[in-house]
Order: structure tokens, then C-alpha cells, then sequence
């Protein structure tokens, strides 16, 4: 092997150990970097997926919660609906009493809210038609007995009214319908409803 061939040849192989070298270097590094990108990308993984997790946790407490109170309003709106059936009852069966049980609730009524026993009564014309004869007599005597003067009448004039009564003097009418009566103590009387029905 000549000397220049023997330059020739340790040049190529300075220069193939240099490249490879370089290659093994290069190799070395692309190594160490995509390890440190695998690392940087595992922990965004995680921190993404500890964020996801933690907002999913805080979503479905808020679809709980959200649940709940829907549930709660649905079964409040379901008891009033319940409350306001047993009212409408109530009414129902007072105006649907048999004619003699409702004619004395009236005079019974009337009796308790008398002030000077001239009042008019003012009926519905169902009422009317269905009191007896003899229902200002018993009326007026129940005042007479509880030392009132006794000149009580029922008046031409009609309300519409389910049940219960109107008493008028003068100018002032003062309503007793029994509609009027449950919406004026329906505050006292609905707690005890509630306990009654739940």
C-alpha cells in the first residue's frame, strides 16, 4: 500500500469514527430528548387528566345538586297540588251538605257574626232555593235567645257565591262565603292540613 493510500485510508477512517461519533452523540441526544419530552408529556397527561378529573367531580356535584332541587321543587309543587285538592274538598263537601246540616251551619253562622240583627242576608240563588220556610224563624229565634233584636231577612238581591252568606247593612257588606271564610284563615288552618296529609 502506497503512502498515499495509507493517508487515503487513515483519513476514511478518522473520518468514518468521527461520523459515527457524531452519530452515536446525535443518537444519545435524540434519546435524552424524547425521554425528556415523554417525561414533560406524561405530566401534562397527568396534570390534564387530575384537572379533568376534579372538574368532572365538581360537575356532577353541580348536576346533584341541581337534581336535588328540581326533586325538592317537583315534590313541593306536588304537596301544594295536594293541599290546594283538599281545600277544594273541604268547600266542596260544606256546600254539598244535606239541606237541613247546611241550613243550621248557616243559622249557626249568621247567629256568631250578628251585630245588630237588622243585617241583610244575601244568599247565592242555589242557597236560596234551598233553605227552608222556616229558616228566619229559627235564625231570629237563636238572636232573641242571645238577647238580640230579632228582624233579620234575606234579601232579593243574590251574590255569586258557592255557600256560606253576605251580611249587608246598610252600605257595608261583610263577606261569609264559605270560599271568602278558607281563603282568610287558609294560613292558620294549612299547617295542621300538611300534618293531616303528610
Amino acid at each position: 500500500m502506497s503512502g498515499a493510500e495509507n493517508i487515503q485510508a487513515k483519513i476514511l477512517e478518522e473520518a468514518r469514527l468521527l461520523a459515527e461519533a457524531n452519530i452515536k452523540r446525535a443518537e444519545e441526544e435524540a434519546a435524552s430528548i424524547i425521554r425528556a419530552a415523554s417525561k414533560e408529556a406524561e405530566a401534562k397527561k397527568k396534570q390534564i387528566i387530575e384537572k379533568a378529573e376534579l372538574e368532572a367531580v365538581e360537575i356532577k356535584k353541580r348536576i346533584i345538586a341541581v337534581a336535588e332541587l328540581e326533586a325538592r321543587k317537583q315534590k313541593l309543587m306536588a304537596k301544594q297540588e295536594v293541599v290546594d285538592e283538599a281545600f277544594e274538598l273541604a268547600l266542596k263537601k260544606l256546600n254539598n251538605l244535606p239541606d237541613v246540616e247546611y241550613q243550621s251551619i248557616l243559622v249557626e253562622m249568621i247567629t256568631n257574626s250578628i251585630e245588630t240583627g237588622k243585617e241583610e242576608i244575601l244568599l247565592s240563588l242555589k242557597d236560596k232555593q234551598r233553605i227552608s220556610s222556616g229558616f228566619i224563624d229559627e235564625l231570629n229565634k237563636k238572636l232573641l235567645q242571645k238577647g238580640i233584636s230579632a228582624k233579620m231577612k234575606i234579601s232579593e238581591e243574590t251574590r255569586n257565591i258557592s255557600g256560606g252568606f253576605i251580611l249587608k247593612s246598610g252600605d257595608i257588606e261583610v263577606n261569609n262565603s264559605f270560599e271568602s271564610i278558607i281563603r282568610m284563615y287558609r294560613d292558620d288552618i294549612e299547617p295542621e292540613v300538611i300534618k293531616c296529609l303528610f
